[in-house]
């Protein structure tokens, strides 16, 4: 289980997932209290995408520094300083929406230290759990993630609202920092032996042999494509003037309604995980939030119907998250000395196109409205998701995941 715990008492599994809720208070000032706070100021929907796409950019190239998260210093002081890293910057943020430029800049700094502290956790996880844990400890990390999400853009709307700037940011960089306390509770595999110079020198050689396994190739074919990625939670904040809802009514509805069914979510997508392959459910729940996308379209554009519509999509994206973790827990397994690195690759490449498809998105929002942006959301995942399906049918992959589980 790896050493440095002493007589330390030991979180269980379960509780090792929440140790994660920095990610999903970073996360969700990206995805929801950004295009709030940018759309108060008039700036455009096309625009609020392009500084959330870009914002959110180090979600697929921010892999690149992990290499140094399996080497000299232990997860645990990783972990901490990324964290840190990323509460001081979400606070400055907040306190330079009058100047985009600086803005999207301080944003997209703190997004690359939250993907390094979130990719330290996930390296960290399979080493102490085991097998029968990784849908539990998915679950309730996405808890921590989503849920948390959604509760922190609430707050941070709120404080920026009615607090002075300064003491407003310095709560909310705080905050962020609080659920590090639970990293003093988790055990720390074995100290990496390798030197940088070794690590990063051999980087991409290594990181060739790990991904040329047949059950990584196929998780990177789920994870670069357009399906099951849920890019509308990075834009439902920014369309409360399409569906006539005011900005409280908004931020209540993708703060803590968005929380409750994420949250929702993630404890269903453990039971389901357990019975299905985890990359099957991966993809189905894409159709989901396919389906809710495209009812958004049909219905009248009311609140009403606006909050069913994003109630709906982000119960799918709970679940979805779930599957996401522990299949990438699956892959990578107990004792890889690139435990890091290749969660980190798995996680860019599932970001990668929760990046494209909210420009694209954006884009089409602009080019031909609500409908088009909800169209080609709902369409890329249906199709895309579609043609995986049928490919991993044909190969057999459901069918042997399936019997693995059921051998549990």
């Amino acid at each position: 289980m790896g050493g440095g715990t002493g007589m330390r008492r030991q979180l269980p599994p379960w509780a090792m997932g929440l140790a994660v809720a920095p990610l999903g208070f970073y996360y969700g000032f990206v995805s929801t209290a950004l295009p709030i706070l940018l759309a108060a100021r008039g700036v455009a929907v096309g625009k609020i995408a392009w500084i959330s796409a870009v914002g959110f950019s180090p979600t697929f190239w921010a892999f690149l520094l992990c290499p140094m998260l399996d080497v000299r210093f232990s997860k645990r002081t990783y972990a901490f300083f990324f964290a840190a890293v990323a509460a001081v910057c979400l606070g400055i943020s907040t306190l330079l929406t009058g100047n985009l430029a600086a803005f999207t800049a301080v944003v997209t700094v703190g997004c690359a230290a939250t993907v390094i502290f979130g990719n330290t956790h996930g390296g960290w996880m399979p080493d102490v759990i085991e097998d029968k844990h990784y849908s539990a400890v998915g679950g309730t990390s996405n808890i921590a993630n989503l849920g948390a999400a959604g509760l922190f853009a609430t707050l941070v709307v709120v404080l920026v609202r009615t607090l002075p700037g300064p003491v407003a940011a310095g709560l909310l960089g705080l905050t962020v920092m609080a659920p590090t306390v639970l990293l003093f509770f988790i055990p720390l595999p074995k100290k990496p032996t390798r030197s940088a110079r070794e690590m990063f020198g051999s980087f991409f050689g290594d990181l060739y042999r790990v991904c040329r396994r047949r059950e990584c190739i196929l998780g990177l074919a789920c994870f670069l494509s357009p399906t099951a990625c849920f890019a509308l939670t990075n834009l439902f904040s920014g369309l409360g003037a399409d569906f006539h809802a005011s900005e409280s009514w908004v931020t209540a509805l993708n703060g803590a309604g968005v929380a409750a069914v994420c949250s929702a979510g993630c404890l269903v997508g453990i039971w389901v995980c357990r019975r299905y392959a985890r990359r099957t459910v991966y993809i189905v729940t894409g159709f989901g939030g396919a389906a809710a996308a495209l009812g958004m379209i049909w219905t009248p554009h009311t609140m009403v119907y606006f909050a069913a519509g994003v109630l709906a999509y982000n119960f799918f994206t709970g679940i979805n998250y779930t599957a996401f973790t522990a299949l990438c827990y699956e892959i990578v397994g107990p004792e890889n000395p690139l435990a890091s690195t290749q969660m980190a690759l798995l996680a860019a490449s599932a970001n990668l196109p929760i990046s494209y498809m909210t420009a694209v998105d954006g884009h089409f929002h602009t080019t031909h409205g609500l409908a088009g942006m909800l169209g080609v959301d709902a369409v890329s995942s249906i199709v895309v998701g579609a043609v995986l399906l049928t490919i991993f049918h044909a190969v057999g992959v459901g069918r042997r995941a399936e019997v693995a589980i059921a051998a549990q």
